[in-house]
């Protein structure tokens, strides 16, 4: 005999068969807006009741030869077809952009931001992503609004959310008119954000091993000022200077170091691929922390040492991407040749 499909295995083979449907019928996109081909609506439990305690109200009424009853009955049925009318309304039109870069750890919970453009009041929509918190807006007022929506990244690299669903019991809660949204964005993710202090001294005496100490930038003394690069702190600014008419420069200081600070896999100590990169993120973090300058090397790829939130970015970027096979469109680095 053949085994019946599990329940699990049924609703898997659904749901892929619904996506392969709505992909088709709501395509993904940036921007999307709400109209009678991406709104679907469906009475709700306490409809169904509903709808059940007005028949039988009519059935008595018409029984009994009772006229009140009977409009009784047609007075519910005029309140339950205007109810779906308003719930539908309530949707329709409704315009949804999303333009925004998400960057997580991974485990992390984030929050994707969503525009929306609405012509008049809208109330009681709720917002989630597959098995994910739900964000709800009580009331959307007319014009342009924002709501953030939870996604929890668990793996690293480029995560899609997948769909978003939209729906809404406004009002009365006898339908539920709701709607399925592709907006293909993209969480990137870097490795889990763990802490590794054992690391941290093995890693600093190689350095002094291979290179020796010399003269570098970071620590409490004062170095020399340079050229301000765009994402550097604001307290490495030369304030006095720009007042002066100098232009942008920024104050360095200097500590003892290695001559240049190389982080790469092979440093590390032997342990799965995953925890190296999640060890080389700790790493990164510490030293931006310390701001002390650093270079980051992976294989083909190799940044070049310095400082400054867009060095970060550039670096845990290279983390997350590394060994997916992913793209994304605002990771740069140079080829190491």
């Amino acid at each position: 005999m053949t085994a019946k499909p599990e329940s699990s295995n049924i609703k898997q083979w659904f749901r892929k068969r619904f996506n392969k449907w709505l992909n088709q019928r709501i395509p993904a996109s940036h921007k999307q807006s709400l109209g009678n081909k991406n709104i679907f609506i469906v009475p709700t439990k306490f409809g169904y009741a509903y709808v059940f305690s007005v028949l039988i109200l009519f059935l008595l009424g018409t029984n009994y030869q009772n006229n009140l009853i009977i409009l009784m009955s047609y007075l519910f049925a005029s309140v339950f077809l205007t109810s779906m009318m308003y719930s539908f309304f309530n949707l329709s039109r409704l315009q949804f952009i999303f333009n925004s870069k998400v960057t997580a750890y991974a485990t992390q919970t984030v929050t994707i931001p969503l525009s929306i453009i609405s012509k008049k009041p809208r109330f009681n929509i709720s917002f989630v992503f597959e098995d994910n918190e739900k964000a709800y807006a009580d009331m959307i007022n007319s014009g342009e609004s924002e709501i953030n929506i939870p996604f929890q990244a668990l793996t690293r690299g480029v995560n899609n959310p997948g769909r978003l669903k939209i729906s809404s019991e406004y009002a009365f809660g006898l339908f539920v008119c709701w709607t399925h949204l592709d907006f293909a964005c993209e969480v990137l993710t870097y490795p889990e954000k763990k802490v590794f202090n054992h690391i941290k001294q093995d890693v600093s005496d190689l350095h002094e091993e291979l290179n020796g100490n010399t003269i570098s930038e970071g620590g409490d003394d004062f170095g020399e000022l340079r050229q301000y690069k765009q994402g550097e702190s604001n307290a490495q600014i030369a304030w006095k200077q720009l007042a002066r008419g100098q232009g942008w420069l920024t104050k360095t200081t200097q500590q003892e170091l290695g001559s240049t600070i190389w982080l790469t896999l092979q440093q590390l100590p032997a342990a799965p691929i995953e925890t190296k990169l999640e060890m080389l993120c700790f790493l990164i973090l510490d030293h931006h922390k310390s701001n002390i300058p650093f270079g980051l090397e992976l294989d083909n790829l190799q940044i070049s040492p310095s400082t400054g939130s867009l060095h970060l970015k550039n670096c845990l970027q290279a983390l997350a991407l590394y060994g997916k096979g992913q793209s994304y469109s605002s990771f740069n680095v140079e080829a190491k040749h």
